[in-house]
């Protein structure tokens, strides 16, 4: 089992790129079904889906399956839609898990600074 790894959409992407002792298994665009083959057994999983399909009736079920495949602590970042950040912390209280959240760019979508949002899923980490 590694020790980090960060799975998801283009926000995974740039928080991985940040946190240099994390795997990164992500892609920009990808809706949060296609995250559930990309979770790894680490110690600690970062999760950034739901911001790519957020009034996708499938969410909360691809969002459990991206849960049930995880080893350890799981950390979610959470989505800046307001429907899919409701259901991302939904699935962390059922099991306990972390979730953060940050400001947005102007697209509504991305954080604003990748580098605080790595620096908060890392505390998390903690």
């Amino acid at each position: 089992m590694i020790d980090c790894a960060v799975v998801g959409d283009s926000i995974a992407l740039g928080v991985g790129q940040q946190l240099r002792r994390c795997e990164v298994n992500a892609t920009i665009g990808i809706p949060s079904v296609e995250v559930i083959g990309r979770v790894q057994h680490a110690n600690v999983l970062v999760v950034s889906a739901g911001s790519n399909d957020p009034r996708n009736p499938l969410l909360e079920s691809n969002l459990r399956s991206i849960r049930a495949r995880a080893a350890g602590k799981v950390i979610w970042i959470s989505p800046i839609d307001p429907v899919a950040a409701a259901t991302v912390a939904r699935v962390a209280r059922l099991h306990g898990d972390r979730v953060v959240r940050f400001a947005p760019r102007h697209d509504h979508i991305h954080p604003r600074s990748y580098g605080l949002l790595a620096g908060r899923v890392h505390a998390a980490m903690l």
